[in-house]
């Protein structure tokens, strides 16, 4: 079960990635996995992460985001209503969502 968070924008996936492409930020990235927990992505493709991201969202229904600007930051990207939401996320599982 999760917790809602309230007040926090959700955005489509498209106006997601082009912030943080504008703003130059790095990320680590989740993939689902099983049981509610999710699996990190290896990213050794520096120079194209924003593209790899694009990639990762066509095969994967649910990816986590932890944006490494100023402070940490997570995101949930679900594919297939092109939504990302701001949630919490700890020990590689989504504890809270915004509602």
């Amino acid at each position: 079960m999760y917790r809602f968070i309230k007040g926090l924008n959700v955005k489509n996936i498209a106006e997601f990635i082009a912030q943080i492409e504008n703003d130059k930020c790095t990320y680590n990235a989740w993939v689902y996995a099983q049981n509610g927990s999710y699996k990190q992505l290896k990213s050794n493709n520096v120079k194209n992460r924003y593209s790899y991201l694009r990639e990762m969202i066509e095969c994967h229904l649910q990816i986590v985001v932890e944006l490494n600007n100023n402070k940490l930051e997570h995101y949930l990207l679900l594919s297939e209503i092109n939504v990302a939401t701001h949630i919490v996320f700890n020990n590689q599982k989504v504890t809270a969502i915004a509602a």
